[in-house]
């Protein structure tokens, strides 16, 4: 049995099958020595010598331009956008005001 504590899953389990099951008493003072040094382990938060840190997943990738320049894109779109329909309603408006002309002097010309 390895020594590093607190033990494994499976050292565990044969730890307390060798606690109850062991025919000699010394084997069985031994096993119960190795679990309250478990015990003592867990309880002192003393970090597991195998142990791994839990892979990390990512929420989103980060934008390959940088993330300064995502929200300078992101504002030049918006910018663009607003100028495209500024743009479009400005036309409109000019077209119905010389439509309006239009009719006005016709209407005074009758």
């Amino acid at each position: 049995m390895s020594r590093i504590l607190p033990l494994s899953p499976r050292d565990l389990n044969a730890v307390r099958h060798r606690a109850e099951h062991a025919p000699d008493g010394a084997s069985r003072d031994l096993a119960r020595r190795a679990l309250a040094d478990h015990a003592f382990a867990v309880a002192s938060g003393r970090a597991l010598a195998r142990a791994r840190p839990r892979p990390a997943f990512r929420t989103s990738r980060p934008s390959p331009l940088g993330p300064n320049r995502t929200g300078f894109l992101v504002g030049a779109l918006a910018l663009l956008g607003f100028l495209f329909v500024a743009t479009v309603l400005w036309a409109h408006v000019t077209d119905v005001a010389e439509t309006m002309r239009q009719q006005a002097s016709a209407m005074r010309g009758m």
